[in-house]
């Protein structure tokens, strides 16, 4: 009776599209290059992310582990996110103790080997940078469905109060100290130091894993986690780092609202929200169109314009889900020069002054020719519907009905967001082909009318319900996406004050 009753209540993701298993594994190391934030109140003291790739299912014999969604199966998380969505901490208490809740789990095996490629080829790098109340789990169907069409996705946990809850290891003695969200709904001068001191950590969280994995090449040990229910390992797992394409330039990078601001951060230079912020002679005064901003006299953090985090990285291209550019709108002059895609929600669609600011940033992109059709700019801008902010992360599939009334989408169910998430990601894997010299697989067809995952596949065993049936990609357009026009430049008027 009670395995029948946790079968239908405890929250559910539907399987992967790609063809390939994916397998995952939490890592959390020493930062190498350490870092404190005084104007927020926080370091990077380590570096948490969990890792999605193509992996190998071993005939031993061995049991099939599933990571828990909730960070360890860690019930505190549930209390945690629910203050964060803004309800009490009695709410949350009470929720983290209904049975099944936090045994959700992801589609991926923990830990199992990596995959070795096909011949001739080296797995492609993602690195996925998770938005306000976000964790290294919250977006793992995006993540793990990238990974299933042939990419080793990065998913890291920030350490600058973006987390409902996030817990640092200290080494020294073994203990876990905790760092919680800080909301910020204003938007005003200490806003926008927050914000961006928030964005410089951030960037150097996601630039130091980078080097960490692809330069130094590191063991991946799995991660102990406050409280857990999982079995911890104490030995690496079996991942081959000649099977993965370690070039630094050839990085992709992607985020969800904040994380896609992030992302801009990371390959424009988030020097430039500094020396804004410092008063520096910058590229991003020069371009800011708001002219009325007031930046403080004094800012209690130090700043080193040479740090190496701060300049440009490389990248071969962009993925923006839902970008949230209030924060980064100083840097929206500024060319952006790799593909890029940003795919906006319903209700992000609807913002007009932030949508300013995603034509903005696209309309001043210049993509080298060299690395693009004559006849296509390499910047893309899609609507997905039915949708909503949340649609892009875990949170519609996990908890559809709440998603339904919550945010006031009628159309909400398990089937439709899958949907939306299986769209997203048949994009993405087509945009990444075309533009960003990425090899992803099981895309079939000819070259003008490709398509993404022909095949139904069930939800539950014996389920005759369709979760995933596939769409039709032409003209670098994935049906039932509607494409937007990239307007000329748009002149912003009092971005702060929500005026446009």
């Amino acid at each position: 009776m009670i395995g029948s009753a946790a079968k239908y209540l405890t929250p559910k993701l539907p399987p992967y599209p790609g063809p390939y298993t994916v397998g995952s594994v939490e890592v959390e190391v020493p930062a190498p290059w350490p870092a404190k934030y005084d104007a927020i109140g926080t370091a990077v003291e380590t570096l948490l992310f969990r890792v999605f790739y193509p992996g190998s299912v071993t005939a031993d014999g061995a049991a099939e582990v599933h990571p828990y969604w909730f960070p360890g199966g860690n019930r505190d998380y549930i209390k945690d996110y629910v203050q964060f969505l803004g309800k009490s901490s009695t709410i949350g208490s009470l929720l983290a103790r209904v049975p099944f809740v936090a045994d959700a789990v992801l589609p991926c095996l923990a830990n199992i080997p990596l995959l070795a490629p096909p011949s001739g080829h080296k797995w492609p790098v993602i690195v996925f940078s998770h938005g306000l109340g976000g964790t290294r789990n919250a977006y793992s169907q995006f993540c793990g469905s990238m990974a299933s069409h042939g990419a080793i996705v990065i998913a890291p946990e920030h350490r600058d109060m973006s987390a409902p809850i996030t817990y640092v290891r200290n080494y020294k003695d073994n203990t876990y100290s905790e760092i919680p969200y800080r909301r910020m709904m204003e938007v005003n001068e200490t806003a926008r130091i927050l914000r961006t001191f928030q964005l410089t950590q951030r960037v150097r969280e996601v630039v130091s894993i980078v080097k960490v994995l692809l330069e130094q090449k590191i063991d991946l040990t799995p991660a102990s986690t406050v409280n857990s229910r999982e079995p911890v390992s104490i030995n690496p797992i079996n991942f081959n780092w000649d099977f993965v394409d370690t070039t630094i330039e050839k990085v992709l990078y992607s985020g969800h609202s904040f994380g896609a601001a992030t992302t801009i951060a990371v390959v424009k230079g988030v020097h430039h929200l500094l020396d804004f912020l410092f008063q520096k002679p910058t590229d991003a005064v020069a371009t800011n169109n708001t002219g009325n901003e007031e930046v403080p006299d004094s800012i209690d953090q130090e700043y080193d314009p040479n740090d190496q985090f701060l300049r440009p990285h490389p990248s071969a291209g962009v993925v923006l889900l839902d970008p949230w550019l209030i924060p980064v709108y100083q840097m929206m002059g500024i060319p952006l020069t790799v593909p890029a895609v940003a795919n906006m929600s319903q209700s992000f669609y609807g913002w007009k002054s932030n949508m300013n600011l995603v034509y903005q940033l696209l309309s001043n992109s210049a993509v080298p020719e060299k690395i693009r059709p004559k006849t296509d700019t390499g910047v893309h801008l899609f609507l997905t519907k039915p949708s909503v902010h949340h649609s892009q992360s875990d949170f519609a599939l996990l908890f559809p009905s709440l998603t339904k009334y919550a945010f006031k989408l009628p159309e909400c169910t398990f089937e439709t967001q899958t949907a939306v998430m299986n769209m997203n990601v048949a994009g993405c894997v087509e945009f990444l082909r075309e533009y960003a010299g990425v090899q992803l697989f099981d895309v079939t067809g000819d070259a003008d009318e490709g398509l993404v995952r022909t095949e139904s596949k069930e939800h539950e065993e014996g389920s005759t319900e369709t979760v995933s049936t596939g769409y039709l990609v032409a003209g670098g357009q994935i049906k039932g996406w509607s494409r937007l026009d990239v307007e000329n430049d748009i002149t912003v008027v009092d971005i702060l004050e929500g005026n446009t």
